[in-house]
């Protein structure tokens, strides 16, 4: 018997079953082997192939819908050019597109947004298998139980593998806010990724039991073993019914109703959160209307989203932060410079501030939206006071604007600012008294007051939430946001732990915004203290 272990939370599932071991080779680069006009030429019709496949699979898919807008990208499609203008190959010229786009992702300081690293890789690798002959299904072997071991799987290694059949996953690579665990997640099976080179320990054959929780993995356990985990999963069967069964209801600490809203990234995350039972959408990150467009999206395509995601909240409020970029967060074509400390940079509302045209469109369309539903504006990384007053002032510019514009929009719209550094804390009764709504974000707040990056792993016991100095920053925060008689949220990585949530609510806090599928386990959690 062998256990593997990881840090990364992927699942709240457990499972057992035979492994079904896939190896890949790592892609050999091709040499150049014609002109460029042939190696254009090639490129193209590999990426019209690509095109063809991700519109069937968008049909269904959510995933792969984001897939088709980034492969239909012309800023995609130059990059490769350019390459193979340089005088690389086809294949070549798609590995060092991919890297640079795949490294601007993961430098970005939010694991939703530098999971979707991930979307680049898969898409490049379908186009480089098209450059090859075509994509293949590496898991056709797969028996009905079995649990897949792979380096690491994809959006498009999802659409191969019958989701039915199978248990679970098992991968040296990725974290919790990859696209396995997404999926894992969201079918119920158990998952348990980051494991490193200790995942080439399993064989395929193997009697494996995956441990989603824990982030463990026991290969070819002993009886005892087997018979604690066969009465563990099924009493996660049970629980998660339970779960669900208060998916939808409100639910109330010592008499106080408590909110349980989602964090989203896109219209069709909101939709889901509602139908999963969320209370309203407490962060709406906005970075993306950016992130997936080749120049700056205009009022009227930032209006289109921000109204059709108000919409399908129906009646129930939509939290929109404005956009959370910049620094470590770079979109080519705002041209931002590299710089050597990014989480201390220009960013966020540094870059909104700074860019004032840019920002007003953006809160434009935000206020136009607010006609059609309960929206409300959340600012992030504030840290001065004067940041907040010329933010709002920027808002009052804007509404007078289109005031006189005729142009309706609701005048009593509610303002807030994300607290996710010390400053912002040591200033938090001044704050309070000048805005709507506070909403905490652990993710920043506990890499700024612990001075620990947390991507580095050397300093990652110090990323701790639970440290006294966190634990005292987040109590500060909700008292100063009570004594002033505003709301205060949470919408980092912490209000989506369940082992967090009796020591927030006695802390005070009573509206927690999570990942959609903790929906379920925070309301129910709360429902049992």
């Amino acid at each position: 018997m062998r256990t593997l272990q990881t840090s990364v939370r992927a699942s709240d599932a457990i499972a057992i079953g035979r492994a079904f071991v896939v190896r890949r080779d790592s892609a050999t680069v091709e040499v150049v082997c014609g002109s460029e006009e042939q190696e254009q030429e090639r490129f193209n019709k590999a990426l019209q192939s690509s095109t063809s496949q991700i519109e069937k699979l968008s049909e269904g898919s959510d995933i792969f819908a984001a897939h088709l807008e980034i492969v239909q990208d012309e800023m995609l499609r130059d990059a490769v050019l350019e390459y193979i203008g340089s005088g690389k190959g086809a294949a070549e010229a798609c590995q060092a597109a991919c890297g640079d786009l795949v490294a601007m992702f993961e430098a970005m300081d939010d694991e939703y947004l530098s999971a979707r690293a991930d979307d680049i890789k898969d898409i490049f690798a379908r186009i480089v298998a098209n450059l090859a002959g075509g994509v293949q299904n590496p898991f056709e072997g797969a028996k009905e139980g079995d649990i897949i071991v792979a380096k690491e799987l994809l959006p498009s290694d999802m659409a191969l593998i019958d989701l039915g059949a199978i248990r679970g996953f098992v991968t040296a690579l990725g974290s919790s806010t990859s696209h396995v665990c997404i999926m894992a997640r969201n079918y119920s099976l158990a998952a348990v990724v980051g494991l490193g080179e200790a995942a080439e320990q399993i064989c395929s054959g193997d009697m494996v039991i995956v441990d989603g929780i824990e982030g463990r993995v026991v290969v070819n356990p002993d009886d005892d073993t087997m018979n604690t985990y066969l009465v563990r999963a099924l009493n996660l069967v049970t629980l998660s019914k339970e779960q669900q069964a208060v998916a939808t209801q409100t639910v109330e600490y010592q008499g106080s109703a408590v909110a349980v809203v989602a964090n989203a990234g896109s219209v069709e995350d909101v939709v889901k959160a509602i139908e999963s039972g969320a209370d309203g959408i407490g962060l709406f990150r906005s970075e993306f209307v950016y992130l997936n467009s080749t120049s700056e999206p205009t009022e009227q395509e930032q209006y289109e989203v921000y109204s059709a995601a108000v919409r399908a909240c129906n009646g129930k409020p939509l939290t929109i932060r404005t956009l959370d970029i910049g620094g470590d967060k770079a979109v080519p074509y705002l041209g931002f410079e590299r710089e050597e400390n990014p989480f201390l940079g220009w960013r966020a509302i540094r870059v909104s501030l700074d860019m004032e045209q840019m920002f007003c469109r953006q809160l434009r369309a935000i206020l136009r939206a607010s006609a059609e539903g309960d929206i409300r504006i959340m600012f992030p990384m504030i840290t001065t006071l004067e940041e907040l007053a010329e933010a709002k002032r920027a808002i009052e510019k804007c509404k007078a604007d289109l005031k006189t514009e005729g142009v309706a929009f609701n005048e009593n719209i509610k303002v807030g600012v994300m607290i996710e550094t010390p400053a912002a804390v040591f200033i938090a009764d001044d704050l309070a008294a000048r805005c709507d709504f506070f909403s905490i974000g652990t993710n920043d707040l506990v890499q700024y007051v612990m001075a620990a990056d947390r991507a580095n792993v050397k300093v990652s016991h110090l990323y701790n939430p639970y440290s006294e100095a966190v634990v005292r920053a987040i109590k500060m925060t909700i008292d100063s946001a009570e004594k002033a008689g505003i709301e205060c949220s949470m919408c980092g990585e912490l209000a989506s732990d369940s082992s967090a949530t009796e020591l927030l609510l006695k802390a005070g806090l009573r509206k927690f915004s999570v990942n959609i599928g903790s929906i379920a386990k925070i309301k129910y959690t709360i429902s049992k203290l």
